[in-house]
């Protein structure tokens, strides 16, 4: 069985070559973004589905994620990941990758369909955390973030809306796509620079809302979101403000020093060149009508 999905702009495939059945799949969120091609993906993980794990030779531990749940290794000609079942927390799988988290060949522990015998997989298996780890590593090297965030397009542009969990990521995006905005994602999306011009992309990481859209569009203005009391306020961000509140909802590689240091790079590139804005507002849909108003992305009137 081969899996191609396109996130973010970059080719993904999940090539499991003995056609086990593959369990709980095609899994909704990730439907939009399946892309079936030929072509040679960027990340390209070939899975090989067992009942014992390998033992495969370990050096330093470089990251430790989430009290055990995954673990990256240094090892003589690349990395090996090591995944657990949130579950039951015994051991999932073993990865080896290469240096620039290109491909990997992964040691998938087979599910047993109740009552039978015959191994199967689950895809979201691999693609929670592996592949998500892979591509978050090739975006910071290369020039982009995965950001906790939800993100809008709309006639004036893209709009994004980063804050952590309860900010009113969901609520918003709700509200736009009650006005035929395209609402990529109400809970993770993607910025990169594509050709000298940011970009923000849905993703098939959604929170509670709709499902996300495959789409992309130039990213027009970026707002840092609380709750407000009385009335929506909105002001502009000085790019230290704006750098401190969204590195805060970036998915960080910090098991890649390079990978690190260009995302720094491409925060303070993107505070500096895309408006970024404070936005306290109250629960109400209204919160468009009062955005729009303001020109996100133009030049802004007072609040």
């Amino acid at each position: 069985m081969k899996i191609d999905l396109r996130i973010g702009g970059y080719g993904l495939r999940l090539e499991e070559p003995e056609d086990y059945p593959a369990r709980h799949w095609p899994l909704e969120p990730f439907e939009p973004f399946l892309a079936p091609s030929e072509a040679p993906p960027d990340i390209d993980l070939t899975i090989n589905v067992v009942r014992q794990l390998p033992e495969i030779s370990l050096d330093a531990l470089l990251f430790d994620s989430c009290h055990g749940l995954w673990k990256l290794y240094e090892a003589s000609d690349g990395y090996v990941l090591e995944c657990v079942d949130p579950k039951t927390l015994s051991l999932r799988s073993r990865t080896k990758l290469s240096r620039d988290f290109s491909r990997g060949a992964v040691w998938l522990r087979g599910r047993s369909a109740r009552q039978r015998r015959q191994l199967g997989w689950a895809p979201v298996d691999v693609l929670n955390p592996l592949a998500e780890i892979c591509l978050v590593t090739r975006l910071a090297r290369e020039g982009g973030i995965l950001l906790h965030a939800a993100g809008v397009l709309t006639e004036r542009g893209g709009w994004v809306f980063t804050g952590p969990s309860g900010a009113g990521k969901s609520t918003l995006t709700d509200f736009f796509a009650a006005t035929r905005a395209c609402a990529l994602c109400d809970e993770r999306v993607i910025i990169r620079n594509v050709a000298g011009e940011f970009t923000v992309f849905g993703t098939p990481w959604p929170g509670t809302g709709r499902q996300p859209i495959n789409s992309s569009g130039s990213l027009t203005a970026l707002c840092c979101i609380t709750h407000g009391r009385d009335a929506h306020v909105l002001h502009r961000m000085s790019a230290r403000e704006a750098s401190q509140f969204v590195l805060q909802q970036s998915f960080l590689p910090h098991w890649d020093r390079d990978a690190m240091d260009r995302t720094l790079e491409f925060l303070v590139e993107l505070v500096e060149r895309v408006d970024c804005y404070g936005l306290a507002f109250v629960k109400n849909p209204d919160v468009v009508e009062y955005l729009a108003g303001r020109s996100l992305g133009g030049s802004l009137v007072p609040s």
